[in-house]
Order: C-alpha cells, then sequence, then structure tokens
C-alpha cells in the first residue's frame, strides 16, 4: 500500500496549512495534494467535516506518490478528541512506523482564531462570549483542539515519544528556518534544504472575510477542477483577490477581562501538561 509515512496532526489555527505548504517544497517529500482529507478521522457520526472527508482507502492511497520515500498530510482533525475518537489506534493499525508532527500555538490565542475562522467560512453568527459561554462542553467545537497535553497523551499511548515532534506556531513565525530544520531532520530528509516560498505566510487572520453558508462547500468543486493544476501560489492569489472584492473583512474578535481569565484557568493545567511532556517553555504564551 502507499500510505504516508508521516502526519501532521494539527492544532487547528496554527500554521498547519502553512507547514503543509512549506514541506512539499522540499524535493523529498511528497505531501498529499489534498490538504485534511480526514481518512483516519473516522466516521461523521453527527459532527460534519466542513471540507468532507476521503473515506476509500484506495482513494487515500491515490493522494500519495510512491516514488517518494517520504510521504505526508496534514489533517488536524487527528488532535481532535473527543470529537474524534480512536484516530492514533487506526493510524497504528495501517502505519504503524509512522512519525507526528503537531504544531500547538497559545491555546487562548488559537481559540480566538478559531472563533474567526468559523465566522468567517462556518456561519458561525454568535458573539465571542456566546460561541465560548459552556467551558465545561467536552465536544466544544472550539476548546478540543486547544486541549494539547490531552491529545499528544492519546498518542504517546500507542506510539514512542521519538516519534512525534511538538512544534511552537511561534516558532515557525519568528525562526522559520531553523524550525523547519528540526522538521526535516525529523523526518530524515536534506535539513539544509531553503527556499524562497519559506518566506510566504498562509492565511493570515487579517485576510479573512466573511463568506456565504457553505462556502466551503462551494470550493469542494473548484478544487477537483482542472484549476488544480495552477500552481498553488496563484491559486491562492486568485481566491484572495476574489474574496476582497465579495466579501467584507471579518470583525476582530476581543476577550475581555472575565472570559480571558477563565480561559487561562481552564488551559492553565494543560499547558503545564504539556510541558512537562515535551520539555519545552512555549515562553510567548499567555500562561
Amino acid at each position: 500500500m502507499t500510505l504516508p509515512t508521516f502526519f501532521i496532526i494539527g492544532a487547528a489555527k496554527a500554521g498547519t496549512t502553512s507547514l503543509h505548504f512549506y514541506l512539499d517544497q522540499h524535493p523529498e517529500i511528497q505531501m498529499s495534494a489534498e490538504k485534511e482529507p480526514n481518512f483516519f478521522s473516522g466516521p461523521a457520526n453527527g459532527i460534519p467535516y466542513p471540507l468532507g472527508r476521503v473515506d476509500s482507502l484506495a482513494a487515500y492511497e491515490r493522494l500519495f506518490d510512491a516514488r517518494f520515500e517520504v510521504r505526508g498530510e496534514a489533517s488536524v482533525g487527528y488532535a481532535n478528541s473527543p470529537r474524534r475518537q480512536g484516530v492514533p489506534e487506526r493510524i497504528k493499525e495501517l502505519v504503524p512506523d509512522a512519525r507526528f508532527v503537531y504544531v500547538v500555538r497559545d491555546p487562548v490565542a488559537r481559540t480566538v482564531s478559531h472563533y474567526q475562522h468559523r465566522v468567517a467560512a462556518e456561519g458561525e453568527r454568535r458573539s465571542l462570549v456566546e460561541a465560548l459561554d459552556d467551558l465545561s462542553d467536552p465536544y466544544s467545537v472550539y476548546l478540543c483542539p486547544s486541549l494539547y497535553a490531552r491529545q499528544l497523551e492519546l498518542y504517546l499511548s500507542v506510539f514512542p515519544a521519538e516519534r512525534i515532534l511538538v512544534i511552537d506556531q511561534a516558532d515557525l513565525l519568528a525562526d522559520r528556518e531553523a524550525t523547519l530544520r528540526e522538521v526535516f531532520s525529523f523526518l530524515s530528509v536534506e535539513e539544509s534544504f531553503d527556499s524562497v516560498q519559506f518566506g510566504d505566510e498562509l492565511y493570515k487572520g487579517e485576510e479573512r472575510r466573511v463568506h456565504p453558508p457553505a462556502y466551503s462547500r462551494l470550493l469542494a468543486p473548484i478544487q477537483s477542477s482542472p484549476l488544480r493544476h495552477l500552481p498553488r501560489g496563484l491559486r491562492r492569489s486568485l481566491r484572495r483577490s476574489v474574496e476582497r472584492v465579495l466579501w467584507r473583512p471579518v470583525p476582530r474578535s476581543e476577550l475581555d477581562d472575565e472570559l480571558r481569565a477563565r480561559l487561562e484557568q481552564l488551559f492553565g493545567e494543560e499547558v503545564e501538561r504539556l510541558r512537562a511532556l515535551t520539555g519545552k517553555p512555549f515562553p510567548s504564551w499567555s500562561i
């Protein structure tokens, strides 16, 4: 079977799209043309996939090129328990030697960014306070992906720690060259590879527009059309140009002091466990 050898498992709104793009520039790495195939996420079970899911093994295998020894994909649903359960076990069954790259960011900032994304692309019309009203909801679309230690522990129960690399989005932004060298070393490809496209930062927050309902589903036919053969940077530029004309920017969401304090309390223990698990200080985080 031709399957990925590694996975970018999240976190959502932590730079996985950019990392997918950067790794795809490396001549020794093949990234799936379709980001977020979600094959190992399992059936929807009442929680839909905004961009759909590749649910056939044959179709999933077609995303990968056997000529490359290092093949990867990025699906943020792979680190979204309990909304998506059993992912590490399903991966272990088919790709027992898999490696994982887990990109994380300040969990409070990630949660707010996730809310803004859903305002832009998935029809969220509640205020930020309303959307985060119940911080005890274990299935919260906004909170699950920010529980990094919990997600990491699920993988560590199935895979050895040396197969999992956790990187901070802040490092990917501030020192991209060194961070990518770390990822390349982890994947056993040439560490010194460089590209002018490593200067690109994809999907900046200020680029978000409020899209019409079901916009993500409208994109699906385009993504499978002949336009997919255009260079990725050109496709992205064309899409952004159209969106700037058609739709208004997403309003900036500010946390009030009370909600910020509640989120910091919720994520505090998680962040401490993550620091203990990884040995990384995450010095720029608010917690």
